[in-house]
This record gives structure tokens, sequence and C-alpha cells, in this order.
């Protein structure tokens, strides 16, 4: 197998490949694009579809995309008479509006600290947006707004007041402050990332009296598992070394992200970017990360010069790229900068933007009741004197939907949303926004018999007229309803398996982005349910599910190894991804299998702890064939912390990654099947998933 680095990206192990900088074609109404430049790229997705929004002296600059790699321009989403450079925008849809939060300064300053962050608002994606208000009187930019697992909003962003003044560390930090709405923020700002280090100077003896001025900008914050994460810039944008870092707090209590103590990784005193220069591309950062099609991958997009062109202060040269985010234990990696050809984002098992016209949906939906059509990226059903669905013509076991909906306004009121499962009309479970009681209800029906209802209260302030988005992450029994990003219900529901679709009864409704991607992941709340897809077929070893974590142990020294049952895996028929973290006990040797046929045929991957080494065995016929060996040496690879281990199968090749070391065979015979688990001694396992492709 091939060893990767780090400039190399990932194999290209599918026929679909992109190249950074990502293209912008000419939108409606233009000869060529307005620009091919896009600093600061801040991506935004709704109703199945893309949208960026960047930096630029004369307005808040759009771009749209239904598949992250080409991207049309939509022209300037927001500008102001007497004002000019609108630095680092950030979109947010909340109940029917979008908010967007940018800095600008007055049009004849010459002195880029009046820069001021400001929001403004619009009834669609691409503007116009409308002035709402200027947050400080201050030098202020490069909002992050965030919802958290609670719904409750914050805003992550950047001044100089607070340490602007310091003795040895003079600069640019971040902080974050509560909102009480989508345009007032409390007053009660924390602080969250301040400079440390050398690399970090934007200008040195700034002052004339020996101290350099630093800066820390551009937040985006994400949150896996037990951790948060703050993304961060650091230097100047126009140097080769700007680069990318993070710190990262402690999720394991129900703090707000007021109440957090940052760390920056690995540490404040050294220096080890996510993301810097290297031979093709420098000047990279400030970033934002969005899910890709499938709706599991993340996607960090960034801004970059190419590294051949010579820096011209008076040109913009910065230009969009993006690259996946993976995971390193506890820690982010990502594989790159990179310019040369890339994977693709990996699609969904089902993908509808209803960009059709006319009178019925397309040829994967069967509609029992209803007047269905599609127009303007929208699916509608008219009839409100029927009870209506269209559901898929496949099935789905473990799974991750997402769909956008909205209600036609009746004096009657409402019953709409989707089919979470779907065997007829007496066996289904359903998700409805009930209008007139003001409440989100997941329901079973099976064989006839009504199961008790779990509901959601919805805020007097819901608007049903507006698109709201819900996500269902289903493994097995186990539902999890998430409504615009905050999870509502859970519950176990009677049905594994069945078709998913849309639903309204007696009710006009328009749905908008229906996405499945065949996938499961163990979390600490359907622990159970991921185990009933496990099943021991060798060996008399023992998992045991506690929270979210597996432990598995072999017994007297006994190699054990469990599959993914079919139901999981039958349907992954054009390859998956298999991933987890794994800590290995100490004279353990375990990993995973990376395709398990039967006792006879598959390959497996082991990480063995007394020799520091990881080994990729095939198995044809009950015949081993070694396809790697490498070391893993303590010096470098801490074993008794948590690593990421992932195996990717598709079209006959085989990807494997042990955290940044990533390695690539592009034709193994045999190569199917299902993923497990394999190994002598002791491991736990955390964040498992399994991806079809």
């Amino acid at each position: 197998m091939d060893k990767r680095t780090q400039a190399d990206g990932m194999p290209l192990n599918s026929a679909d490949s992109y190249r950074n900088p990502l293209p912008i074609k000419a939108g409606e109404g233009q000869a060529e694009p307005l620009t091919l430049v896009h600093p600061d790229p801040y991506v935004l997705k709704h109703n199945g579809c893309y949208y960026t929004y960047a930096t630029s002296e004369a307005g808040v600059i759009v771009l749209r995309s239904d598949d992250l790699l080409s991207w049309e321009h939509l022209g300037i989403g927001f500008q102001m008479g007497g004002r000019k450079n609108y630095w680092a925008p950030a979109a947010v849809y909340e109940n029917g509006r979008f908010y967007l939060y940018v800095s600008s300064m007055p049009e004849h300053a010459e002195d880029v600290h009046e820069e001021r962050l400001m929001v403004a608002v619009s009834e669609t994606p691409e503007g116009p947006f409308e002035y709402v208000r200027t947050f400080y009187d201050t030098f202020s930019l490069d909002a992050h707004v965030v919802k958290d697992e609670h719904g409750d909003y914050y805003m992550f962003y950047s001044n100089n007041e607070y340490s602007g003044v310091d003795r040895d560390r003079a600069g640019t930090v971040i902080l974050v402050d509560r909102l009480l709405d989508m345009v007032t923020p409390a007053g009660e700002p924390r602080i969250v990332v301040v400079p440390t280090i050398d690399e970090e100077i934007y200008e040195e003896n700034r002052f004339g009296d020996g101290r350099d001025w630093h800066t820390i900008e551009g937040a985006f914050y994400l949150k896996r598992g037990l951790k948060h994460y703050m993304m961060y810039s650091g230097n100047a944008y126009v140097r080769p070394n700007y680069f990318l870092g993070y710190s990262v707090a402690d999720a394991s209590k129900d703090q707000s992200l007021l109440e957090l103590d940052w760390l920056k990784y690995p540490s404040d005193d050294q220096y080890e970017p996510l993301l810097r220069k290297n031979e093709g591309v420098e000047g990279v950062g400030h970033n934002s990360v969005i899910r890709g099609p499938n709706n599991i991958d993340q996607w960090v997009f960034y801004h970059g010069r190419n590294a051949d062109d010579v820096l011209d202060m008076n040109r913009e040269q910065r230009t969009m790229r993006a690259d996946p985010l993976l995971w390193n234990g506890d820690r982010l990696y990502i594989a790159g900068p990179s310019y040369k050809a890339q994977p693709a984002p990996a699609r969904p098992a089902l993908r509808d933007l209803f960009d059709g016209s006319g009178e019925s949906l397309g040829g994967h939906w069967l509609t029992n009741a209803g007047d269905w059509s599609q127009a303007n990226r929208e699916a509608f059903q008219a009839n409100r004197a029927v009870v209506a669905g269209a559901v898929t013509r496949e099935p789905y076991t473990h799974y991750v939907l997402e769909a956008s909906m909205k209600w036609h306004h009746d004096h009657t009121g409402g019953l709409y949303g989707i089919y979470a499962a779907y065997l007829d009309e007496s066996s289904y479970v359903s998700v409805l926004f009930d209008v007139g009681r003001r409440v989100l209800r997941a329901q079973a029906v099976y064989k006839g018999v009504q199961h008790e209802a779990i509901e959601h209260a919805l805020p007097e302030t819901f608007h049903y007229g507006a698109f709201h988005l819900l996500r269902v992450e289903k493994t097995g029994r186990h539902y999890v309803i998430k409504l615009d990003g905050v999870a509502v219900i859970q519950a176990n529901f009677p049905i594994v398996s069945g078709s998913v679709g849309m639903h309204t009864r007696y009710t006009s409704a328009a749905f908008a982005g229906f996405e499945v991607t065949r996938h499961a992941a163990m979390s600490a709340e359907n622990g159970s349910a991921f185990a009933e897809l496990l099943e021991r077929v060798d060996g008399d070893g023992i998992c045991r599910v506690i929270g979210g974590e597996l432990h598995c142990r072999s017994h007297q020294n006994r190699r054990t190894s469990w599959k993914m049952q079919p139901s999981g895996t039958v349907e992954a028929s054009n390859g998956f991804r298999f991933e987890t973290d794994i800590l290995i006990k100490r004279g353990a040797a375990f990993g995973m299998l990376a395709s398990y046929s039967d006792e006879r045929n598959g390959v497996e991957v082991i990480l063995n702890r007394a020799a520091e080494s990881i080994t990729v065995t095939q198995y044809s016929e009950g015949a081993p064939n070694v396809i790697l060996t490498a070391s893993l040496a303590a010096d470098s690879f801490d074993w008794t912390g948590w690593h990421t281990i992932s195996s990717t199968v598709a079209g006959g090749s085989l990807t494997i990654r042990v955290d940044e070391h990533i390695w690539f065979a592009d034709a193994i015979d045999g190569l199917g099947g299902a993923p497990g688990f394999i190994g002598t001694g002791e491991a736990s396992f955390r964040e498992t998933s399994f991806t079809a492709l």
C-alpha cells in the first residue's frame, strides 16, 4: 500500500474528483463571473443547496452550489451607501429569515480600524440584505454565530480592546457573547483565544516602543463528543505564513459557551498549525466548516494563494479552497492544503432538490394520495381533502435523513412532515408539525395499532409558513429527531426498516432538499441499538456497551472478531467507510475488519501496541497476504491515548487511515462484505460509524 503525505491529500478512490482552488462560473446576467477570488469564505446550507459569502471592497459576495465544488456567482448580496471593505461575512438562517454578520468601514476612512461589526437581514439567502444595526463603536469583525444544543445563540467575534495594551502579547483576540435575539448581544463577552506565540505576530514593533502586534481572528466553533473546538487564524492574512490553529474546551459538563476554559492545541507556547503553507499553497486561513452532500462528512472551506504567484498587495489573490475535516482522536486533522486532484464529496443514497417542473415527482417516489408537483426547487402537495404521502421506492434501515418543509396557511390548521419509516398505511412512523397544538409529534402506527405519541412543544414565535429543517438519525429501532439543528425527540419505535417520505394530513405543504444517506453511528443514546448490529464471528471474547463507548476483550488471549450484521451493510454494495476512535490497552493487538466476507476471506487492520506497528492482512480462501506493515513508534504515536482509524472500500480500492497516516491500494480483489472489529487483548471504541458510499 502506498503512503500519502499531507500535501498529497486524500487518495482518489472514486471517479469524481476536484482540484483547488474551486471554480466560479458566471451567474444569471453575467458574461463572466464578477469575481474569481473569494476570501474568508463562509458556507451555509439551506434547502439542500449551498451558499457561500465572502469579503470584498464593494459588498458581500454570494455564490451558490449544489455539490460544494462548482459555484455560481450571484453577485453582491449586501452593500450600503458610503461604506466599503465588507470583511468576513457569516450568515445564519433562523425561523424564516437570514441574518448576515459582517464588518465594514466608512467609504472615505483610511484606517482599517474603523471596521465595525454589524448585522443585516433578508428573506432569501442570496439577499439583498437590509441593514439592521451596528453592534459596537470600536474595531470589531469576524463573527461566527452559533446555536448550541439547547437552541441558544452565541456570537464569537474579534476585537482589539481586550488585549491591545498588553505589554508582551498585544493584539487581536476572540471573544464570545450570548445573543438575546438574533440582533442583540447581551453585552457580557468572555475571552476565548488570545495571542501567545511569535508565529501569531501581525506586525513587528507596531508602536515604535518594541511591542509587536499579534492577530487571532476568523473564529469558527464546532463540537465533537465531549470536546468543544474553536478554530482560528493567526498572523497576517497577507503573509505566506498565515495559518489555521485551534483551541479545545471540555464538554463533559453542561456548561454554556460563556463558561468554558479554552486551551490552545497543543499548548500556549507550541506552534503546530492545523493548516499551513506548503509548496503549492500559501496564506491559508479564515475557514468555515459545513457538512457535505451526504450530511455526514465535514468539509473545511478556507482561502489561500497559489504559492507560485508573486504577492501583489494591490490586488486580491485569495481564492476559495476545500478539504475534508478529519479526526485524530480528540485532535483535528486536515490532509492539506491540497492542490492536486482530490476525491469529491460523497453523495447521499437519495437526493432530490426538486429542480424539475411539472405535475409529478421524480421516478424514485411513489405517491399514495394527494396532488403532488414540483417547481422552484420545491415539492408541493396541494390537496387539503386527503391524507397524502410520497414515499421512496427504496427501503432504508440505518440512515441520516434531512428535509425542509413549510406549511401553506389555512384557517383549519395543519399537520405536515415526514415519514421516518413507512411499510404501508397501517405501519409507519410519522414526524409531523401540528399547527393547532403547536407541537412537533413523532408517532408509530404498527400493524394498525397506534403507539403513544412523543411531542415537543414549539414556541409561540415559531413560523410554520417558513421552511424548517428536520434531521432524523436512525439506527435500527432508535430514532433521533432534530429540529433546526437541535435534538428534540429521541425514541425507540417498532419499525426497523422501511421507506421514507413526505406526509400531509388534510393540509397543503411544501418540501425542499430531501436527502438520505445510509449511515449508522454509535452514541450514548443509541448504544443498545448499535450493539444489535454486531455479531461475534470468531473467538469467544465479549464486547460491552457503556454509554457511547464499546469495550471489547478477547478471552485467554484468543483472537476474537465481530462483524456488523448484514442488515446494516448489505445496502452498501457501492462501497463504505468504517471509522472509529480506538484506545488499545497495554499488551493488546486490536483493530478493525476493513472487509469481511466469511471466516476465510477478508481484510483486517491490526494496531499492535507491543510491537508499535500497524499490519494490514488480506485473507483469500484462508491464505494470508500481508499488504502493509508499518511502524507507529511511541516517540511519535501515543499508545496511551485515543486514535482514529478508518477504512474506506470503494471500487476495488482500499484506503486505511490512522490519524494523519494514510495508506492506499487501488486494486485489491475480493473487497466487500461487512466491516467490524478484531483483536487480541482489550480495546475501547467510540465515535464509531458506518457510512455507505
